[in-house]
């Protein structure tokens, strides 16, 4: 409109200054030409004499401003005042443009509704003229000169209400910051209209609609789709960031062509997070939403788009990202259909176009939560790869789609080829008990290389659909010191798999154990037959971490023979906590004694936890508790050092050996849960109970508080002083 009305009263100037541009026009001929073009009867001047004077420039303008603001029932121009406003004399041409071009009634493209309310805001940070008729009568005009930071218009009203407040004029200036946002207004009830035919494409700028109306959760109602009509070109960094970002109450399907106007390349954070927590939103997500952007990913530009659209259905239209090729840039596609449970299925390989080399966050929790997901996860989904993994590229991506079926595809991964990253596959496929069929040998068959933080932590966790046994080579190219909780949980919960588990699965180890590397690595794997293979964690050498080996193997019910007495031979130094906790508990199927020595070498005091529940319920152990099982251990107690350790296995006999807890420090108090149930149900037990340098364990603690060492020898009736045991130990 500004450059328009320039270009006009230019155009005045070009007349004035040629000649015979037009015969001269009188007062008389002004007013009627505006009452003949708008019906609007402009008072004259009072002190007029004579309509039928010749009109000159400064009156024309100013009779134009007075009838805007007749038209409009508030002043919206200033003609009168700009330099075209002279003693010129208007000629009929000049007169009867100015009538038909600078005569407008103002259009308010755009509606926002309140909740019943006494006030309502908005910032602004773009430059332009615009007008708010606030619904109560005000109607108020905003001018800035210039885009800036962001500024606040607020209004009180006299009567608290439900008010239709609308917007009109034209931005004409961006700086990169938010054009306007009415971001956490929970007086925003509801919107109707377009903010893009008030904020336009400007000659070199567009404006940025990022948190446009972020956290407003009284927003009810569907989404306006000319909301963004009138914009054109190219879309900018963070275009559409956040704009309904938790608009938990608005309702009905996306539009289709919501974004239609802006056609381009993807840019940063473009789509990140648009419509998360949208829970309201209903129907299926429309094929063509983002078709006129197309190009490669850029940082972020689709992250977390649709996080939370419970409501949401359908199958994921295959072509929904048709246009996205290329490279592939960081967290481009992360958690883009987070926690969807509505959505039912992958509708083929939606990010067919990726390629290049994998990046940092590229695919996080991309289905996560999309537990409402059916059918099979299609060959090719991610693209193709060429290059070395990255940290956190697959973290979650399947996370609890329990509904996904049959088979891991082979080359889901494809050309993905070099050394693990941190996180790499972390939780992967999480929770995904339908999942069937073996595991594919090659499915990490391109990493190799020294291990990196949870790089398979959580990998098949749950999936209790997976069949066979777990490939030889699955890990082959896994080498160098390990990495802490390289291996935890990895197929814990995958109660389906058999056979045995392969030697030196895990690849090959030089360094020091590292905090969780293998916690509960194959905990309930209950199919699981077999031996434990004596070489599965050689090579790792060095002091022990904390929850190295908690829940290993335990519940894995179908292991048989006998404990490898080399298992941990690399393991010497100062007890870590949980090192060994429940590392074999419910193991039942275990037979052959414990081997001497079985945990490795220590020197340094107890912690908490070390060996609470280690061998629980290992019912087909035999034979006699070695005597230096735990040689080396010496100092203060530790809460629940030796809590449950040998609890219900009940194959275990002989007596227990005076010196297996020799390390001990008896100067003081005890500990809490130090020796709680330590030996219970043990009734093959023999000899007298469990002694430090002669001294019964009772004798050193009698005034244990319950808890500290609570049923330690419970219905261990063969002890020679089992009578003679207080209540409180028994």
């Amino acid at each position: 409109m500004f450059k328009k009305i320039i270009s006009v009263l230019c155009m005045f100037f070009g007349i004035l200054t040629a000649a015979h541009a037009g015969p001269a026009a009188n007062i008389e001929y002004v007013h009627n030409m505006i009452a003949h073009v708008w019906g609007i009867n402009v008072p004259y001047n009072p002190e007029l004499k004579n309509p039928r004077f010749a009109a000159n420039m400064e009156y024309l303008l100013a009779a134009v401003d007075v009838a805007n603001e007749m038209l409009n029932g508030f002043r919206t121009t200033d003609y009168s005042t700009s330099e075209y406003a002279t003693t010129s004399a208007a000629d009929t041409i000049t007169t009867n443009t100015a009538v038909n071009e600078l005569i407008r009634a103002v259009e308010f493209p755009f509606t926002a509704t309140t909740t019943e309310t006494t006030s309502f805001s908005f910032r602004i940070s773009a430059g332009g003229t615009f007008y708010v008729d606030w619904g109560d009568g005000t109607i108020e005009k905003i001018e800035r000169a210039t885009a800036g930071t962001e500024d606040v218009y607020d209004h009180t009203y006299e009567t608290a209400g439900v008010y239709n407040i609308r917007m009109g004029g034209r931005a004409t200036a961006y700086n990169g910051y938010i054009a306007i946002s009415f971001a956490n207004n929970k007086n925003l009830a509801g919107i109707s209209g377009s903010l893009g035919r008030i904020f336009r494409t400007a000659t070199k700028s567009q404006p940025v609609f990022s948190e446009l109306f972020s956290g407003c959760t009284n927003l009810t109602g569907e989404i306006p789709s000319e909301l963004f009509a009138g914009l054109s070109g190219a879309p900018v960094y963070r275009m559409f960031h956040r704009v309904f970002y938790g608009c938990s109450s608005l309702t009905g399907e996306i539009p289709a062509d919501l974004f239609a106007s802006v056609s381009g390349a993807p840019t940063a954070n473009l789509f990140r997070e648009t419509f998360e927590g949208c829970s309201g939103l209903t129907g299926e997500i429309p094929e063509t939403l983002f078709a006129t952007i197309s190009g490669a990913p850029a940082s972020g530009c689709y992250s977390g788009v649709f996080a939370k659209c419970s409501g949401l259905t359908g199958v994921i239209p295959a072509n929904l990202f048709a246009e996205l090729k290329g490279p592939i840039a960081a967290s481009a596609l992360e958690r883009v259909f987070y926690n969807c449970t509505g959505l039912t299925g992958i509708g083929g390989p939606l990010f067919s176009g990726i390629t290049g080399t994998p990046q940092s966050y590229m695919y996080h929790g991309v289905f996560a939560g999309c537990s409402g997901l059916t059918g099979e996860i299609p060959s090719g989904l991610f693209g193709k790869f060429d290059g070395a993994p990255a940290y956190w590229m697959f973290y979650i991506a399947f996370y609890g789609c329990s509904g996904l079926t049959g088979p891991i595809p082979e080359d889901l991964f494809a050309g993905i080829a070099g050394a693990p990253a941190e996180n790499m596959f972390s939780s992967l496929f999480y929770g995904c008990k339908k999942l069937a069929g073996p595991i594919p040998e090659n499915l990490f068959s391109g990493i190799s290389g020294k291990p990196a933080g949870s790089m398979f932590s959580y990998l098949f966790y749950g999936c209790s659909g997976l069949t066979g046994s777990i490939p030889e080579k699955l890990f082959a190219g896994i080498s160098g010191a390990p990495a802490w909780g390289m291996y935890r949980n990895t197929f814990a919960g995958c109660s389906s798999l058999t056979g045995s588990i392969p030697d030196r699965l895990f690849g090959a180890f030089d360094g020091a154990p590292q905090d969780g590397m293998f916690d509960g690595t194959f905990n309930g794997c209950s199919k699981l037959t077999g031996s434990i293979p004596e070489n599965l964690f050689a090579g790792i050498v060095g002091k022990p971490a904390s929850s190295m080996f908690w829940g290993t193997f335990r519940s894995c019910t179908g292991l048989t023979g006998s404990l490898p007495a080399n298992l941990f031979a690399g393991i010497s130094g100062k007890p870590a906590y949980q090192m060994y906790l429940s590392t074999f508990s419910d193991c039942t199927g275990l037979t052959g004694s414990i081997p001497d020595r079985f945990f490795g070498t220590f020197d340094g005091a107890p912690t908490e936890s070390m060996f609470a529940a280690t061998f629980a319920r290992c019912s087909g152990l035999t034979g006699s508790i070695p005597e230096n099982l735990f040689a080396g251990i010496v100092g203060k107690p530790a809460p629940y050092m030796f809590q449950q350790t040998f609890i219900s296995a009940t194959g275990l006999s002989g007596e227990i050996p005076e010196n297996l807890f020799a390390g001990i420090d008896t100067s003081g108090a005890a500990a809490t849960g130090m020796f709680n149930r330590t030996f219970a149900y043990l009734n093959k037990l023999t000899g007298p109970s469990a002694r430090i340098n002669g001294e019964y364990l009772y004798n050193i603690w009698p005034d244990a508080v319950t808890g500290s060492t609570q049923y330690t020898y419970f219905n261990c009736t063969g002890l020679s002083d089992y009578a003679d045991i207080p209540a409180l130990w028994k």
